[in-house]
């Protein structure tokens, strides 16, 4: 009877300690070099983003998030290479994250955190809008102007525990990807960038806090 039973209470006690996360975002790109003349923030609109994730509770102040998310900015339309003026071409990210997330206090209704992790990212060029051709790399036409990069990611944020399990998250993240590689792209311009993220999202607690 015990060995049976004792699975199952575990498996409900981790169950209990899991959060689903929803979180819509605003992408902006800081930094970094898209060619020899202009930063990737000098060609590229300020962008849209959704996420959803898996959270942990380690302890009461320290969580570990899993999340996935996809990003979209597109071309400003004076910026746009003269081949795709009449499309609508894009960066894309997708980013496979791991957090660690540490809450400052725990058992007040408005709690803020520290959040720090790292990234695995996929992105690429797309020649227009949505599962799109991608351009070819500026100085290799062999290959596509894509690549799977690490990201390191550190944030800051608020979350306000609104209504039973169902609590509001507000959070901004500086995320610094490490996209650089010439070997690959056929060129030194296009460099490391960076991002600011900015989300408003809801956290869903299988069990209250």
């Amino acid at each position: 009877m015990f060995l049976v039973s004792s699975p199952q209470i575990m498996a409900q006690g981790l169950f209990q300690r899991l959060s689903l996360i929803l979180k819509p975002t605003v992408i902006f790109s800081l930094g970094g070099n898209f060619n020899d003349t202009n930063k990737l923030k000098d060609v590229l609109n300020p962008g849209l983003g959704l996420g959803v994730g898996l959270r942990f509770e380690v302890t009461e102040n320290f969580y570990l998030d899993a999340g996935y998310s996809y990003n979209w900015l597109s071309f400003k339309e004076f910026r746009r290479p003269y081949i795709y003026r009449r499309q609508r071409p894009a960066f894309e990210m997708q980013m496979f994250s791991l957090n660690s997330t540490l809450f400052y206090k725990s058992g007040y209704k408005i709690e803020p955190f520290l959040t720090f992790g790292g990234i695995y990212t996929p992105w690429k060029f797309t020649q227009d809008s949505f599962k799109s051709a991608l351009w070819p790399a500026p100085g290799n036409q062999e290959v596509s102007f894509s690549d799977q990069s690490l990201c390191l990611n550190v944030g800051l944020g608020v979350e306000y525990f609104a209504w039973g399990h169902l609590s509001i998250i507000f959070e901004i993240k500086y995320n610094y990807l490490f996209s650089r590689n010439p070997e690959r792209l056929g060129t030194d311009d296009f460099t490391q960038q960076d991002f600011l993220s900015i989300s408003l999202g809801t956290v869903f607690k299988l069990e209250r806090k």
